[in-house]
């Protein structure tokens, strides 16, 4: 696609995306039909113009767009990387960037490529850089390495050996460390290490002031010696500022070529550039040539137009081109120095500065400017770019052929070049100008002398076109030079080319010509010549012009004698003032000038020209034989430069003087040595390339058929000379070094080039005489070859000749074998090698070996089954060599040293500086040959390699194996071992291991070797050893994997053949141990691969892992009657086996399990028995299968629950990407079913199995269901889950009696309890590992030992040690009746048992605290929720089921939900209380369920009853210890008169909870085991109201009397609720409805009730009579008013009621103005079933009492539930409390805070929970109804009592208002109370669904459909809990009478919002608080936690 398509709203369309390939299937005129590639069963049509067509091949059925390798896999790869990119965006991966970068830079290579559009030599570029961008980054990313070719094609690895894809491994790691350090460190220095280099100059601006035209001659320049190093190049600049020849305008490019490393090394290396002036001798400044230079100076080339670059003036040339000067103009320079060093810093123009001459020379200026002295302003100046290149010209010209192209000029070296390649023709001779010295003669001032040279022949004619200016400038005939105005001494310096024909060079000659030239141009027309000088160009002696400066005589010009038709009259004449001798010739026309000299310089560059007189003489020998000798004893004194020039003539001289001579005695040495001084200089680095020249002439010149007779005489000759005994001298010392032995050793350092003469010479006679003395020339080369073994046995030191003779001894068997027999050479040859000693010339030896392997010879396959065995144990010697100092051991025990050493450091080995040991190189050399012995096997032409394999194997497998193991991982060489020894076996076939196995058998050492190699292949997979080859080299590690795999194939026959019967465990041990890490390892494991990396594994390894099972199985199905002997070892590998995910490598393996059962069954109990005696004989079998059950569970939680560790060695993108990055251990859903599936299938098919195994199979598949569940959960973020899944795996390892893995999960799940500060639930933990000790001094067993406590030993000591950290926790918990409970065991012991008395003081001192803390601090009870959850979206352990929580401190209902919803994001919080149905239950989504409920205390804690105790005391049990829990719903019963607000219709459903264990425990939730609900009628609920009401009454009455100092104004509220209820109507209400006739007739069953509510009616009477008089005595006076009412009322009820139901005495009087307690009242009223208790959030008591606390100033710490009730209570006490004792005895109850009911017939109000803010809807009327509109029943709202003092903003109302406001009594008819008498009281009527959350026990419909969320306005108080309270309608009365309380006041701000909404029977109003903050003003208190915000309100769901 070519273009984004999209248009979803029409139908058939398929919407593409630019790049989506795309299927076509059908055409019309404008549209395709087709489909995506990536998604074929989407169909459509989309338009052609969007489509681009590309062609395809069918691979493997898919489309695939044609496209080239390298496009392809660019492809590949940025999908790839795209989808790790963006994981790395993510995870804000800081190699982000590198790799976003980077796959830009590859996406624009692939445009590049795609486009088609770029030259050859641009793609291979592009194509290597685009390979370097995927190896980099596939390095960054930690991906698997590509192995390439040089050309950046990726390797096909079946296609080369072990060793081979080693070394590719290797070069690809280099390669990509290059790259990276390519990118990493652009602009350091260049290395420049090739042998030629050259520098490419573009010339692009001259800015200066012309008027006449320029030559711009460059060179390189030498300011050390002051010489120009290169040929000029010319530029001819025109006068208007550009070049004038058009070739170059634009193109002044030169390409300096031949210069050595060293001429780029020079310290001071100079571009210069002299500027000469062309035109007239003064410099004119015409008015039309007054132009300053244009501003152009930093132009490009390639960017401006050739106008542009350079200065341009007007104006003509001045002249009509006869009157021509070359004047000195200026000169330019530059130095390169740095610009070589660092070519990237100067990529743009360079400046070269420019100064002209005035009146000095141009060298003279060129010296001021390389000075720097005197040179003033530089205003004018040059650009020019300079760029370095390596290589020759050809080289050049195929690398950059868009900067060197065909028609840039070369301007070459003044010399010879590093290296001199043969066919490199040149006659170059140089000449240099220097200087001359001319006399005045008849002239006063000095001249202006101006030189012409021309080159004549002998007859006097000029020579055209051979003088050369320089590059870029045509060839000239006649060079002049620069004109210095009056000087009589000018210094020209200047040089040019004289390139003469080789065959015209013997006659010509230079003719120097000397000119006066005048300035004035009439004068200068008549000027003539008036001197010459001469050179000759060859020498008589048939030499060159010698090298040099050479002084010329100059002969002054007689014009009227000179006869110049007579021609070359001067070449009589002496031409050198050397040649004169004093006198003073002349000649017609012709005389000498004395006093005159002209000085030259000659440099002569060439190959067929040369000026050695010695070289000469031997050419000519036959012309001169009296000076043969002479010549060749000169012949060594030529320079090297001279002797190739020459060397085919050389030697065919030497050679015929060889085969021609008469004196063999005096001249066959000599012409012997003078062949090898020929081969010496050839061999020379310098003159390595005419190595060529000699092989070409050996091989197609050579043609003396007689040589080889003599060449083997003198070879012969001088061995025998150098191995005979010498004498000695007179002083009885040997000489230092005879001549004999200097001659040998040159005669064997070059002995292959004689040989090659030998042979070659051998051949042509052969060849001429049909090879008939073949046995003479075989008799003499066999002797010649005995004497080399003759010289090696030689005793005299001839080591150097031996080493020499070993160097080429491979050489020259290579070329023996096409003149002697093959197999008899092999055989001489190991003659030789054999003949060394032991430990002589090892290194050479093992180099000649290594050299012999690479020869043709080795190729051949009978001659490498002579060689290969006797080179295999030369190699084997070698590496086991027990030399001092060049052992096995030193070498590894030094790489140990290193590494300890680098790790000490800091540093990599290879970063310290270590010297390579002899040791060190010697495993070198071997690894090198073994390496290349089997890259040669793996040719296929090479013959047959089975017995060459066969060969190494048998002598080389051994030690490499060992040396292998051995080595140190951290050595470079341990890898190159394993190749090698992998190489081996993978040749090695069956008949190999057969061959291998009985050898190994004769000797006795089979079970080594089989136990020696599988320990290496286990080291080799291990996980835990350091990996051999680096874990991204993936090809590398497969191909190592198959060849394991074939071993351990053959390995199988051969433990079944020769291991099974005598049975060998250890070898079976060790084959199952190696073969299962071998399975396992991560390397194989393709599900953890990307879908990429799987397709090129399968590809080209496919998946090898069934292949290894099935050899596992079958082996394990061998051992027959040894199983047992297996079992329970092999139960963890057989275990991590079978869980690799493959369903039938699972199936295949999971029988195993059965078998093994069936083994340990069977196994005797008696040692001497086996498995098959008892398998038909059950008389002693064992009978039960406990070992390999306890393995198995032990295995299962460690490979399953526990995983392997991270990944720690691998970088963090690797850890991204691999296992280590999923959950951590094995195994999945689909094994435990398989597992089950085919493990029940063989039980039940089993006759004595079937039972025990069945119930194993099911017990073994729970655990795993309750490890994967574990293992999935512990990395989740709730700490929840994570808890209930430990404690589950606790629980179950518990039932299997698994002391270990108990108390494993034990420690752990206490771990996790401290991670979130849960101490009371980890002291609970830590008492399950106690439980299972003794108070004994037994030894611990492994099993009980504890990782907290590794150094108790006994029973005793850790039992005493968990104690002490299980009080400690729960200290820090308050938990301190625990505590004291676990003191008092200690106590026992230290007093009946240990007699410890000092620790026993200190314990009970500790238990005093505790019991301290109990009565004196403050300790919060925590709440209780109730939480579902539901869906399938949570995992199983919560799924559809219901737990209780326990709240932490100080949490409300919204604080939990809110913390529900944050560790279940995905969660909705559910409004309602009704059970879902299945839509939720069953579907995906995840539900929770959330709301408070009371703990019933135990019944064990009846013991309180009938006592006085504390309430601090009592209070810890009502919430602790606590199994059974209950939660209320009202409803409304059907009435057939329609009054649903009568109390006879007001029913509850109460659901009781029991937990499967108690709470506070091991955790802080435990599930609900069992739950009842049941009704609650109303009658029974007005007599659990009315018992409650007797209750508070009897304990504020209690409380009072105990505490005179306490406020009374909470009894002033209870008494006047009870009294003078203002809504209820009191008790009237219950006579009403249930004490009536007609009522007791309708419901006869309910008369035991009815008596029991007359008993409580005629039992409050005289509580009230108490509580009444208790009130007088206590009442400030602002309260007698409504004392004297509330006693007005008592007095006609109490009349009432003694009436109708009798007279009551209480046990409670008032004696001296107190009350008095008898001590038979009863505390806590005895429980029982339909007893209605309440948590410390409702109206009621927590401790189903009133406690003191509920009337005392309670901190702000408390929830906020307190606040909101305190504003009911319009007390008015100014008093504060005296002591500090009673401050905190307010404290201690503040957590049990309840409230007095409003009427004495009503409950008290049960638990508000709290929804999400935007539930705001819900009434919040509620909170204050004293109808109980919306709260009826136990679950009705909290009152959030409030204990501090309010302060509104508006005036406080005086004190006679307050109590009239007080004292007015409340309306009955309405369902709304003032909030001044907040009720504890149970509605009547119904106001609101009674399933909702919230208002547990409304019944109305308002919660359907939810009204928009009003306005939302909060400071940072979070009242959330608020915002569904039920307000009255009067609130606004209420807020009037907020009062002030003596404790603490309480600033409020609050806002009301009404809302009326209509109902059926009567109008509610709602009021919003908004802006509530309450401020805590009490001193001393303790700050409340923050509360967390309310959970948004995405999580609610309303569910009808």
């Amino acid at each position: 696609a070519k273009c984004n398509f999209d248009q979803e709203n029409k139908p058939h369309r398929l919407n593409l995306d630019v790049g989506d390939a795309v299927i076509i299937l059908k055409e019309t005129t404008y549209w395709y039909y087709g489909y995506k590639q990536k998604a074929k069963e989407t169909r459509g049509i989309f338009p052609k113009s969007y489509i681009h067509l590309c062609d395809y091949n069918n691979v493997n059925g898919e489309f695939c767009i044609q496209r080239t390798d390298i496009v392809e896999e660019i492809t590949k790869v940025l999908l790839e990387w795209g989808a790790i990119a963006k994981r790395y965006f993510l995870s804000t991966n800081p190699s982000f960037p590198k790799i976003r970068q980077k796959m830009n830079e590859l996406n624009s290579n692939r445009a590049a490529l795609i486009s088609g559009n770029l030259p050859l030599d641009e793609v291979r570029k592009v194509k290597l850089l685009a390979t370097n961008q995927i190896d980099t980054g596939n390095k960054l990313l930690g991906l698997d390495m590509v192995v390439r070719d040089e050309s950046g094609d990726i390797l096909d690895t079946n296609a080369i050996c072990t060793t081979e894809l080693y070394e590719h491994h290797v070069h690809a790691v280099q390669r990509i460390d290059k790259a990276n350090r390519m990118q990493s460190s652009r602009g350091t220095t260049r290395k420049l290490n090739k042998s030629s280099h050259n520098i490419l100059l573009h010339v692009n601006a001259f800015v200066c002031k012309f008027q006449e035209d320029t030559d711009l001659l460059f060179t390189l320049f030498d300011g050390e010696t002051h010489k120009p190093i290169s040929e000029n190049y010319v530029v001819k600049w025109w006068r208007a500022g550009t070049a004038r020849d058009i070739e170059q305008i634009d193109n002044n490019r030169v390409l300096f070529t031949d210069l050595s490393k060293s001429d780029l090394a020079l310290p001071r290396l100079y571009l210069v550039c002299y500027a000469i002036r062309i035109g007239s001798m003064e410099f004119k400044e015409s008015v039309d040539a007054k132009r300053t230079s244009m501003n152009i100076g930093m132009l490009n080339a390639s960017s401006r137009k050739p106008s542009q670059l350079s200065v341009s003036s007007s104006g003509s040339s001045g002249s009509n081109g006869e009157y021509i000067i070359r004047r000195p103009f200026g000169v330019a320079c530059k130095d390169l120095t740095p610009i070589i060093n660092n070519t990237e810093d100067f990529r743009g123009n360079l400046d070269l500065p420019f100064i002209m001459c005035e009146k000095d020379t141009l060298d003279g200026t060129l010296r001021k400017l390389i000075a720097n002295k005197d040179i003033g302003k530089i205003d004018s100046k040059m650009a020019v770019t300079i760029e370095v290149l390596c290589g020759d010209i050809k080289q050049i010209k195929e690398d950059f052929p868009r900067l060197v192209h065909t028609n840039v000029p070369v301007a070459r070296k003044m010399g010879f070049p590093e290296v001199i390649l043969p066919g490199d023709v040149r006659n170059d001779l140089y000449l240099t100008i220097c200087s001359g010295e001319f006399s005045r003669i008849a002239k006063t001032s000095e001249k202006n002398v101006e030189i012409s040279i021309c080159v004549a022949n002998e007859l006097g004619n000029l020579m055209p076109g051979v003088l050369s200016l320089g590059a870029g400038h045509p060839p000239i005939d006649e060079y002049k030079s620069v004109v210095y105005y009056h000087d009589d001494k000018p210094k020209w310096q200047e040089t040019f080319k004289v390139d003469v024909p080789i065959e015209d060079f013997k006659q010509c000659h230079l003719r120097f010509s000397l000119k006066h030239r005048s300035s004035n141009e009439q004068k200068d027309r008549s000027e003539k010549p008036f001197g010459l000088s001469y050179m000759r160009l060859m020498q008589s002696n048939g030499t060159t012009i010698p090298q040099g400066q050479h002084v010329l005589a100059v002969y002054k010009i007689d014009h009227k004698k000179y006869d110049k038709t007579v021609v070359n009259c001067y070449m009589g004449l002496p031409s050198t003032v050397a040649e004169l001798q004093g006198a003073k010739p002349s000649i017609g026309g012709l005389s000498l000038l004395p006093k005159d000299q002209l000085f030259i310089g000659v440099n002569l560059c060439s190959t067929k020209l040369t000026q050695s007189v010695s070289l000469l003489g031997l050419l000519n020998w036959s012309a001169h034989k009296e000076t043969l000798e002479q010549s060749l004893n000169a012949l060594s004194m030529v320079p090297g430069e001279e002797v190739v020039k020459f060397l085919q003539d050389i030697l065919d001289a030497l050679f015929n003087i060889l085969v021609e001579n008469d004196q063999p005695e005096k001249y066959d040495q000599l012409v012997f040595m003078s062949i090898i001084y020929l081969i010496e200089t050839v061999s020379d680095l310098k003159y390595q390339h005419f190595q060529s020249v000699l092989d070409v002439y050996i091989n197609e010149s050579f043609s003396f058929t007689l040589a080889y007779t003599k060449l083997m005489d003198v070879l012969q000759k001088n061995i025998r000379d150098a191995i005979s005994p010498k004498e000695k001298s007179a002083d009885g010392n040997d000489w230092k070094e005879s001549l004999e032995v200097q001659r040998l050793y040159k005669t064997t350092r070059y002995l292959h080039y004689v040989m090659k003469f030998v042979i070659r010479s051998r051949t042509l006679y052969a060849e001429m005489n049909r090879n008939t003395d073949y046995g003479d020339f075989e008799s003499r080369l066999q002797k010649l070859l005995g004497m080399f073994i003759d010289m090696i046995a030689c005793p005299s030191d001839l080591l150097k000749s031996e080493g020499a003779l070993l160097k080429s001894l491979h050489i020259i068997a290579t070329d023996l074998m096409q003149v002697f027999d093959q197999e008899q050479l092999s055989i001489w040859i190991v003659k030789i090698l054999e003949k060394f000693p032991p430990r002589r010339l090892t290194q050479s030896k093992m180099g000649c070996i290594k050299d012999f392997v690479e020869t043709k010879l080795f190729t051949l396959r009978e001659c490498r089954a002579i060689l290969l065995p006797v080179f295999c144990k030369h190699i084997k010697d070698h590496l086991e060599s027990k030399e001092e100092g060049d052992s096995k051991t030193d070498i590894w025990q030094q790489e140990k040293n290193l590494s300890k050493a680098a790790k000490v450091l800091g540093q990599k080995k290879s970063q310290l500086h270590t010297c390579d040991t002899t040791a060190n190189k010697k495993i070198t050399e071997c690894i090198n040959i073994m390496n290349n012995i089997l890259k040669l096997l793996f040719r296929s032409d090479v013959g047959g390699t089975h017995n060459d394999i066969r060969d190494i194997m048998i002598i080389l497998l051994r030690t490499v194996m060992k040396a292998a193991y051995a080595l140190d991982r951290d050595t470079g060489l341990v890898g190159k071992f394993f190749a090698i020894m992998l190489g081996i076996l993978q040749r090695m076939d069956a008949r190999h291991y057969e061959y291998f196995v009985k050898d190994l058998h004769q000797h006795g050492e089979l079970k080594d070797f089989v136990i020696e190699i599988l320990l290496v292949f286990e080291q080799l997979v291990s996980p835990v050893q350091k990996a051999v080859f680096p874990r991204d080299w993936m090809d590398m590690i497969m191909h190592q994997n198959t060849v394991i795999l074939g071993s351990l194939q053959h390995l199988t026959v051969v433990i079944t053949d020769y291991f099974l019967c005598p049975f060998e465990k250890q070898i079976w041990s060790n084959f199952f141990q190696c073969s299962i890490a071998f399975l396992v390892q991560s390397p194989l494991q393709l599900n953890d691969f990307n879908d990429n990396k799987r397709q090129i594994v399968f590809a080209r390894y496919r998946d090898i892992r069934k292949d290894t099972a099935m050899e596992i199985r079958k082996m394990w199905f061998q051992l027959g009657q040894h199983k047992p002997k297996f079992v329970p070892q092999l139960v963890e590998s057989i275990l991590e086996m079978s869980m690799i995910p493959e369903t039938q490598l699972r199936r295949e393996t999971i029988p195993i399990f059965f078998d093994m059962m069936q083994c340990e069954y069977y196994s005797s109990r008696l040692e001497l028995e086996s498995y098959g005696d008892t398998k038909f004989n059950n008389a002693n079998h064992k009978g039960n299968f406990c070992d390999f059950k306890m393995a198995m569970i032990e295995k299962l939680d460690i490979l399953i629950g526990a995983g392997k560790k991270p990944c720690t060695s691998l970088n963090y993108n690797q850890q991204i990407f691999n296992k280590c990055s999923k959950p951590l251990g094995k195994g999945d859903a689909e094994y435990k079913k398989l597992f089950e599936e085919i493990m029940l299938e063989r039980c039940a098919a089993h006759n004595t199995l079937n039972v025990d195994g069945t119930a194993f199979v099911q017990m073994v598949t729970r655990l795993m269901d309750k490890l994967l569940e574990y293992r999935f959960i512990i990395q989740d973020e709730s700490k929840e889950n994570r808890m209930s899944c430990t404690f589950s795996l606790l629980q179950f390892y518990s039932e299997v009696d698994l002391k270990e893995m108990y108390i494993r999960y034990v420690h752990k799940l206490c771990a996790l309890h401290m991670d979130f500060e849960d101490y009371t639930e980890a002291a609970f933990t830590l008492k399950l590992h106690a439980d299972l000790l003794r108070w004994t001094d037994t030894e611990l067993s492994q099993q009980l030992m504890s990782p907290r406590h590794s150094s108790c030993r006994t029973h005793r000591q850790l039992k005493e040690a968990l104690y002490f950290d299980i009080v400690e926790y729960f200290d820090k918990g308050k938990q301190w009746e625990c505590a004291i409970d676990m003191c008092k065991m200690l106590a026992r012991q230290y007093e009946e048992e240990t007699y410890e008395y000092k620790k026993l003081s200190d314990l009970l001192n500790r238990m005093a605290q505790f019991f301290d803390k109990i009565v004196a601090e403050l300790r919060h009870s925590s709440e209780y929720f109730r939480v579902c959850f539901y869906g399938r979206g949570f995992p199983r352990l919560l799924r559809n089921k219901v737990y209780i929580f326990r709240g932490k401190e100080y949490e409300r209902h919204s604080d939990f939900c809110t913390r529900m919803l944050v560790q279940h994001p995905q969660a909705e919080l559910m409004q309602t209380l009704e059970a879902p149905g299945e839509d939720i239950t069953n579907g995906e989504g995840q539900y929770i369920q959330v709301n408070k409920v009371e703990p019933i205390m135990d019944a064990a804690f009846a013991k309180f009853n009938e006592k006085m105790i504390s309430n601090e005391i009592v209070k810890y049990f009502t919430a602790n210890n606590v199994q059974k829990f209950q939660f209320s719903r009202p409803f409304r019963a059907s009435c057939s008169n329609g009054n649903s607000d009568d109390v006879r219709n007001l029913w509850l459903e109460r659901t009781e909870m029991h937990t499967s264990f108690t709470l506070p425990g091991v955790l802080r939730w435990f599930p609900v085991a069992k739950t009842t609900t049941f009704k609650i009628s109303p009658l029974e609920r007005a007599v659990e109201i009315m018992r409650d009401t007797n209750r508070d009454v009897r304990q504020l009455v209690i409380l009072h009397r105990s505490d005179e100092k306490l406020n009374i104004n909470p009894l002033t509220m209870k008494l006047n609720g009870i009294i003078d209820p203002a809504v209820m109507g009191g008790f009237t209400k219950y006579e009403e409805a249930f004490l009536t006739e007609e009522y007791l007739e309708q419901n006869p069953d309910d008369k035991d009730l009815i008596d029991e509510l007359k008993d409580l009616i005629a039992m409050q009477i005289p509580l009230l009579e108490i509580a009444i008089t208790l009130h007088r005595q206590r009442a400030p006076e602002s309260l007698k008013a409504l004392q004297e009412r509330l006693e007005s009322i008592f007095a006609d009820t109490k009349r009432h009621v003694e009436t109708h139901y009798g007279q009551k005495t209480c046990d409670l009087k008032v004696e001296r103005d107190s009350v008095v307690m008898r001590r038979t009242s009863s505390y806590l009223p005895p429980i029982s079933d339909n007893y209605n208790r309440h948590s410390e959030t409702s109206m009621g008591s927590s401790d189903s009492g009133l406690s003191k606390s509920t009337f005392l100033p309670r901190p702000q710490t408390n929830s906020i539930k307190s606040t909101l009730a305190s504003l009911s209570f319009n007390t008015s006490s100014k008093g504060k409390d005296k002591t500090p004792a009673k401050r905190r005895s307010m404290k201690k109850d503040r957590d049990a805070l309840s409230l007095p009911s409003s009427q004495w017939y009503t409950p008290p109000l049960t638990t508000i929970t709290s929804t999400p803010e935007k539930e705001i809807n819900t009434s919040i009327g509620s909170l204050a109804s004293a109808s109980n509109s919306s709260l009826s029943g136990p679950k009705t709202p909290d009152p959030h009592v409030l204990t501090e003092e309010l302060t509104p903003k508006r005036p406080l109302r005086s004190e006679k208002e307050k109590e009239r406001r007080l004292s007015r009594p409340s309306s009955i008819a309405t369902p709304t109370a003032s909030i001044k008498n907040f009720p504890d009281t149970r509605s009547l009527s119904e106001s609101s669904n009674r399933n909702s959350v919230e208002t547990t026990d409304s019944t109305s419909e308002e919660d359907i459909r939810p009204p928009p969320l009003p306005a939302k306005s909060r400071d940072s108080t979070d009242f959330s809990s608020l915002s569904n309270m039920d307000w009255p309608s009067n609130g606004y009365a209420m807020i009037g009478n907020l009062s002030n309380t003596s404790n603490c006041s309480i600033s409020s701000t609050t806002t009301l919002t009404k809302t009326s909404i209509t109902k059926t029977s009567s109008t509610y109003e709602y009021l919003q608080a908004t802006n509530f903050s309450v401020v805590n003003t009490l001193e001393g208190s303790k700050p409340r936690p923050p509360t967390p915000p309310p959970k948004p309100s995405r999580h609610s769901k309303h569910i009808p």
